[in-house]
């Protein structure tokens, strides 16, 4: 399987280094927070139903069942991991709303000897 150019590798450092985990090409790929966003069932909702198609927050809720708190935290943190992006649309009320997608088309997790590693491709 070939990879694109736009495939990247991410290295989490060792527990005890006291390093910044965003390492690698772009720093806005957080790989601990990532693996941790993982782990968290409302999180992986979220994604799951983005990755179908841009949603804006109250959409996402109503659509999960979820109280928007839950929604803009789990929002917040993919954002801040580098997984979703933001943009403002015009909703046809007139009201601005952002609008929510994944900028992602992959996450691949690698256990090797130097540690885990992420690597995502767009």
């Amino acid at each position: 399987m070939s990879q694109s150019n736009s495939t990247r590798s991410f290295q989490r450092p060792a527990v005890d280094s006291g390093t910044d985990s965003r390492t690698g090409d772009d720093p806005a790929v957080d790989t601990t927070e990532v693996l941790s966003l993982l782990s968290d069932e409302y999180a992986r909702e979220v994604l799951n139903v983005l990755v179908g198609e841009p949603l804006s927050a109250r959409a996402l809720s109503e659509r999960l069942d979820m109280s928007r708190p839950t929604i803009y935290r789990r929002l917040d943190r993919l954002e801040s991991a580098g997984v979703i992006r933001s943009s403002m649309i015009l909703d046809p009320d007139g009201h601005h709303r952002k609008r929510f997608s994944v900028v992602v088309d992959r996450m691949q997790l690698l256990l090797d000897p130097d540690g885990i590693s992420l690597e995502v491709g767009e």
